[in-house]
């Protein structure tokens, strides 16, 4: 990588150029370096609300990636080392015990957490790369008596709302039209009101299955996995529905990319990535790229079978053992791991280049438990503040 261009060759450019164009787009890790030139440049890039909302909307990619946890603490791909988080191991938090830590939700740099902080059992917001957080109250007789629940949402939008964060727990029962499936109701903090608040609003699905893997959309919509649907709940209008989606079966990943909602399905035969797009009377699902195994040659040679072998093994393993399962898409990039056999603690990771058709091994990953809440978010190092929970005894 080359080096960041040094402040004797900006000393000529305006002010103004310097700090509303250039040093927002640098890479964090460039940022952080720029903290030391001047009490003016830490002020700016450590506490402007206005420069943190830039760098986050103008966040550079080599700034950006995927985080998952591991029992030492936070890991990063595709490369962890660009990514650049001054301590990935979480001990700024104050943590009991760095295993037990879950990663519920990203968004827009913010972390929802839950393990055991300063001696107490909470979830926990945080920014890792400015080493910030905040508990997030325990109101169990609001929420539920398990309060670690996996499923909670975090949406977090720096630059429309830099002083406030939105936590939504999607809680499940069964119907009460007696048809088969579930129904959703949601309980919503905002760090503004410091208050768990009961949602008027509720959603009932023909399936069974809990709402996992959220995801945070552009303008605060937060989404969930629920088998063949998509249960969704946006913050700033209080109002939910559901998606079906484009397919049944295989093993699916749901992120963020550009501010929309990607779905990539690895079935027997091929990967698919879709877009969430909205628009049409149609279905708002359009379908934007798809593979067939052939021309990722690169992982069928990993795997210790033959062609024939390898379909069959993805079509038996993607129900109990996830051979093979997208992780991430970046818009370039799909990255997918592939695991040899049910019960490997490791999986070896692999990106897909979908214009060239390259496929390259990124490394290996450790997973910490082979369960719903063993995920892989989108991350990109932001500069914003973690804002401040309102304290209404205050």
């Amino acid at each position: 990588m080359a080096s960041p261009p040094s402040t004797k060759s900006l000393k000529d450019l305006p002010v103004h150029l310097i700090y509303q164009r250039i040093l927002p787009r640098l890479p964090f890790k460039w940022l952080c370096r720029y903290k030391c030139v001047s009490k003016e440049t830490y002020s700016l890039i450590s506490t402007d609300a206005k420069f943190a909302a830039d760098q986050s909307r103008s966040a550079n990619t080599l700034s950006s990636g995927f985080v998952y946890m591991t029992h030492r603490g936070l890991s990063f791909f595709p490369d962890p080392t660009l990514i650049g988080v001054p301590d990935p191991s979480l001990n700024f938090l104050n943590p009991t015990s760095i295993c037990e830590i879950k990663l519920v939700s990203s968004t827009n740099g913010l972390l929802l957490l839950y393990g055991e902080f300063n001696g107490m059992k909470s979830h926990s917001v945080c920014n890792p790369a400015t080493k910030e957080m905040v508990i997030v109250p325990n109101v169990v007789n609001v929420v539920s008596k398990k309060f670690d629940n996996p499923e909670m949402g975090l949406a977090y939008d720096p630059c429309e709302s830099p002083d406030r964060f939105t936590i939504v727990h999607p809680l499940m029962y069964d119907r009460r039209d007696g048809y088969h499936g579930a129904h959703y109701q949601f309980n919503v903090f905002c760090s503004d009101t410091g208050k768990w608040t009961e949602s008027s609003q509720s959603i009932s699905l023909d399936t069974i299955s809990a709402a996992v893997k959220p995801s945070c959309a552009a303008k605060g919509v937060i989404y969930w996995c629920c088998e063949e649907y998509l249960l969704w709940y946006d913050t700033q209008r209080d109002i939910a529905g559901s998606l079906s989606l484009p397919e049944i079966g295989g093993v699916i990943h749901v992120g963020v990319c550009a501010g929309e909602i990607t779905l990539c399905r690895a079935s027997s035969f091929e990967m698919e990535v879709w877009t969430l797009n909205g628009r049409g009377r149609g279905s708002p699902w359009e379908l934007i790229h798809a593979k067939n195994w052939e021309s990722m040659a690169d992982v069928l040679g990993f795997c210790p079978c033959s062609d024939l072998q390898f379909y069959q093994n993805l079509y038996d393993m993607n129900c109990v053992g996830h051979i093979i399962r997208p992780v991430g898409f970046d818009g370039q990039f799909i990255y997918i791991v592939v695991r040899l056999k049910y019960g490997d603690k490791t999986e070896t990771l692999f990106s897909w280049d979908l214009e060239t058709g390259r496929v390259e091994v990124k490394g290996v990953i450790t997973i910490k438990e082979l369960s719903r809440e063993d995920q892989a978010f989108n991350y990109v190092n932001s500069m914003a503040r973690v804002p401040q929970i309102f304290n209404a005894t205050s």
